[in-house]
This record gives C-alpha cells, sequence and structure tokens, in this order.
C-alpha cells in the first residue's frame, strides 16, 4: 500500500492538484482502504497546526510583506550597490547580497525572488544582461532565504521532532553563508568571462547616504538574529518583534505604506500563512498514515539493505531529497520523510540537527529544478525569459549548491560548530 500511496501522490500533483489537497486525497483513500477511523483525519489536522513554534511562520511572512511595502528592500539594494556597485557583475552580486539580507527577515525563498527580484531583475535586463541570466540568478539567491536564519522550514522542523529552533538556526548559519559567498565567486567568474558590464564606483559621500538611508532596514536583521543567538526571545517571539519593527519603520520612518495599505498587506500575508498551514495540516495526516502502514521500516530496511556503508547511505538519501525537492513542496516534504528519513540518518550516527540543515538545502535546490522549480518559474516570469533558458543559467549556482549539499553531509563540524560554541 505504500507504493501506491506514493504513486497517489505523484499522479495528483502531476495533474495539478495543489499539493494540500493531493496529500490530503491521498491519505483518505489509504485511510479507507486500510479500515483506518476517519476520526483521525480532523485530530490531525488540527495537530498539523496547533504547535507554538508554527506561530513563527504567519509573523514572519507578514514582517517580509512590510519589509517589502516599506520599503526597505529598495535601500538593503541601495546599500549593497554603493559598497558592491565597482565589482564586476556588480548588480547579480547585488542581488545575491540583498536576497541574503532580506532572507534573514521573511524566511522565504518565494518572497524573497519576489521582493528582491522583482526590483533588480529588471534592473539586470535595463543594463544589458541576458534575461534567462538575471532570472537565473535572481532565483538562485532566492534559495539562501529558507537556509540562513530564520528559516520557515527549519521551523517546520523543529517543530515537528521537538528540536531547538534556535540551536537549528546557528547550524544553519555557516552552510547559508558559505552557499552566499559561493553564488557571489560564481556571478564575478560569469562577470568576466562575459564582459558583464558593472555599476561603477560610488563616492564615499554617496556610501554615506545610502548607509543612513538604509539604517534602519540595515539594523532589522541584527535586533532579530541578535535577540534569538542572545536568548532574549525566541524565535517564535523574535517574529513578532520583526513585524512590529517593520511596521513602525515602514509606515513612521520610511513611509512606504499607509494605515490604508495595511489591510491588503495583512490580506495577502493571510494567503500566504493558509498556503503553507494547509500544506502542513494534510501532511501531517499523511505522515500519520505512513506511520501506520509500517512504511518507515519498509523504506529502512530497502535502504540498509542496498549497502551498509554510511557514505553510500547518505548520498543514497541525498537523492531521495533532491528528487522530492524537484516534485513536493518544502515543508510538506519534511513532514512526511521525517518518520521515514530520521531513524535510518540517527541509526548511521548523525544529529539530528545536521541532518535538519542537510534536508533545507536540499529541499531548496528543488526550489530551482523543474518539474516545478517554483522560484525559478517565477524568476522567469519577472524577466519574461524562456524557462529553459533560465535553467541553463541556473545550472552554475545549483553546481555550487550540490558541493555545499555535500559538505553539509559529509562534514558536521559545518553544522554543529556554531550550535556547540555558542
Amino acid at each position: 500500500m505504500g507504493a501506491i500511496l506514493i504513486i497517489l501522490i505523484l499522479v495528483f500533483s502531476a495533474i495539478g492538484i495543489p499539493i494540500a489537497y493531493s496529500l490530503g486525497i491521498s491519505s483518505l483513500i489509504t485511510i479507507l482502504h486500510e479500515g483506518l477511523p476517519l476520526t483521525v483525519i480532523p485530530q490531525k489536522l488540527l495537530g498539523g497546526m496547533d504547535s507554538f513554534p508554527l506561530l513563527a511562520i504567519p509573523f514572519f511572512i507578514l514582517s517580509g510583506d512590510l519589509m517589502n511595502g516599506g520599503g526597505l528592500n529598495k535601500r538593503i539594494i541601495r546599500v549593497a550597490n554603493a559598497f558592491l556597485g565597482n565589482l564586476p557583475g556588480s548588480l547579480p552580486i547585488i542581488t545575491i547580497v540583498a536576497s541574503a539580507f532580506f532572507a534573514a527577515i521573511s524566511g522565504s525563498a518565494v518572497a524573497t525572488v519576489a521582493a528582491i527580484g522583482g526590483i533588480t531583475i529588471p534592473a539586470m535586463i535595463k543594463q544589458g544582461y541576458p534575461d534567462h541570466y538575471a532570472a537565473g540568478v535572481a532565483s538562485s539567491a532566492s534559495i539562501v532565504g529558507p537556509i540562513i536564519p530564520p528559516s520557515i522550514t527549519l521551523i517546520v522542523y523543529g517543530a515537528s521532532l521537538q528540536l531547538s529552533i534556535s540551536e537549528l538556526f546557528l547550524a544553519s548559519a555557516v552552510p547559508g553563508i558559505m552557499l552566499s559567498l559561493s553564488f557571489i565567486a560564481v556571478a564575478i567568474y560569469q562577470a568576466k568571462k562575459h564582459n558583464y558590464p558593472k555599476e561603477g564606483k560610488v563616492s564615499i559621500k554617496e556610501k554615506i547616504d545610502a548607509v543612513k538611508d538604509g539604517f534602519w532596514a540595515l539594523l532589522m536583521p541584527v535586533v532579530i538574529l541578535g535577540g534569538i543567538f542572545s536568548g532574549y526571545f525566541t524565535p517564535t517571539e523574535a517574529a513578532v518583534v520583526a513585524v512590529v519593527y517593520s511596521f513602525i519603520i515602514g509606515l513612521f520612518v520610511y513611509k512606504g505604506f499607509t494605515i490604508k495599505d495595511i489591510p491588503r498587506l495583512l490580506s495577502e500575508s493571510a494567503v500566504s500563512t493558509a498556503t503553507i498551514m494547509l500544506i502542513l495540516a494534510t501532511s501531517k495526516i499523511l505522515a500519520w498514515v505512513i506511520t501506520v502502514i509500517n512504511l518507515p521500516v519498509l523504506v529502512a530496511d530497502a535502504i540498509l539493505g542496498i549497502t551498509d556503508s554510511a557514505f553510500l547511505i547518505m548520498l543514497l538519501i541525498n537523492v531521495i531529497l533532491l528528487i522530492v525537492g524537484c516534485l513536493m513542496e518544502a515543508n510538506a516534504a519534511i513532514i512526511i520523510l521525517i518518520p521515514i528519513l530520521v531513524p535510518i540518518v540517527t541509526k548511521l550516527g548523525m544529529s539530528p540537527v545536521t541532518f535538519g540543515v542537510l534536508m533545507t538545502v536540499n529541499l531548496c535546490l528543488g526550489l530551482l529544478t523543474p518539474p516545478v522549480g517554483i522560484c525559478l518559474l517565477l524568476g522567469s516570469q519577472i524577466a519574461e525569459s524562456k524557462f529553459e533558458k533560465a535553467v541553463i543559467s541556473m545550472l552554475p549556482f545549483f553546481a555550487i549548491g550540490l558541493v555545499i549539499l555535500m559538505l553539509t553531509t559529509y562534514v558536521p563540524a559545518l553544522t554543529l560548530w556554531l550550535p556547540g560554541l555558542m
């Protein structure tokens, strides 16, 4: 029945049924087939959303929308341009740096490519960059969003296993920074190779003016992450602080929106939140069904029966996650795969904290790859570029992402050093 369940999910998703409904319908069919009690459905639906750490999700989404509406993202881009504009391929680099800063607030890849890519992609095209390259850079930069803390994906993972969210955030910081720096190196190399333009030098006065104008926007990640890592507030409380901060700065300091805009911003955030929470609710049912039909044990036996090499088993798990990331929304995939894969990796001696970062990096790469590739698809739409060409432009960044993934998998210190230090 486990194979049929997986096939049902893939078929429903392939024919265009939203992932939340695909998970729910597949679970219902399995429950009816196995004669399981239907009363479990409302219990698991509520249980999938009834978690204090998950409260951080709507608040981080709202803070990202307020940040975007308040003009904080534009000021981050201006500061990045002031200090990086003289580098080869300056606009792609600015896009990567600004995406990392924005990611430190929103925790969402899709929000990052919309907020930052929506500004820098047209600017790159206007400056002479190929539209598909602009889409590839901005989309690749956006996947740092769920890796650099705070991360909605890590919040879901930590809440599911009752792990410390702050520890997961610390564990993801080094891989996230490494990914951003590697992307910058790729952008510089490509700029020199293809002779892409650069913005030019900026005077000291203009740099000072940019920093003054963007001071409150730059301070926001410091306040949020500093508060989390110093222990002054939990990630959920930090999300509330982020909302209050972005509201005050956006409304009263930068005046990017007015009171009349608040209902629209709240509505946009509510839709995004509802989408994620519905996925989490239905995936919780599926996770229960998977456990009841003993699928985790069957999969574990199958994987461990192939080889007893920890190196090869982890490689196989990465391949599985890459395939799942191409087909399924990351938060749903985490809820579903936790009961299947976590027992295997812990048996191999891997920390659940490290595996959480590994899953996040892996599934984020899926945001770039067909057939779903939602971030690359959105970037292509903004650039009005052919998706196929954008895929080609994305591949060098994807390859770097695979390198970081392998380092995360086989070098535990990469994720455990900073939490241990703190």
